[in-house]
């Protein structure tokens, strides 16, 4: 294999391929702009020949020209025969489609960045919460418990006196108080 070399194209000199077979929406070009407006432009694109036809980041380049951004990094897939080119856009576009996330782990990563609003990419938060809590109740053994650690504010003490007195009515909650 060749070592790719990135390099810069004018973004008016680069070539949508007719054939991308990739549905981009308005609002997915509009999240990857907010993606590149947030983080910068870290991917580059693979072009081809003469005319630097995109063979992989057509999206990139639409919501690039959104940002304003003129020119963009590159790397040149000319090593490729035109029928490895064509196979490469499919395999290139349909690979991350074979997989989800890792819940748990995307539940850690969720809890530490819970104050970074994610919706301007499109990342509905709190349906990745809401599965990973599922997941986590169906892992759980009905005759294993859980502890939480529940700080509460004293000077609200009737409300949570209040709160006390109904989660000790639910089958299975076990509360143990200190005072520090």
């Amino acid at each position: 294999m060749e070592d790719l070399k990135i390099e810069y194209i004018d973004i008016n000199k680069l070539t949508h391929y007719e054939n991308n077979s990739k549905i981009h929406t308005k609002q997915q070009i509009e999240h990857i702009a907010n993606s590149i407006r947030e983080f910068g432009f870290n991917d580059p694109l693979g072009i081809a020949g003469k005319e630097n036809v995109v063979l992989e980041g057509n999206g990139r380049v639409e919501a690039a020209k959104l940002v304003g951004l003129t020119k963009l990094p590159c790397v040149r897939l000319d090593h490729m025969t035109k029928e490895e080119q064509q196979a490469y856009v499919i395999a290139h576009n349909s690979l991350n489609l074979e997989t989800s996330f890792d819940d748990g782990i995307l539940f850690q990563e969720l809890k530490k960045l819970q104050d970074f609003d994610f919706t301007d990419f499109g990342i509905d938060v709190d349906k990745y919460l809401k599965t990973c809590i599922r997941v986590q109740k169906r892992i759980l053994k009905p005759n294993k418990k859980v502890h939480y650690l529940i700080s509460l504010d004293i000077n609200k003490n009737d409300e949570i006196a209040n709160l006390i007195a109904r989660m000790q009515r639910i089958e299975g909650v076990e509360i143990e108080s200190t005072i520090n």
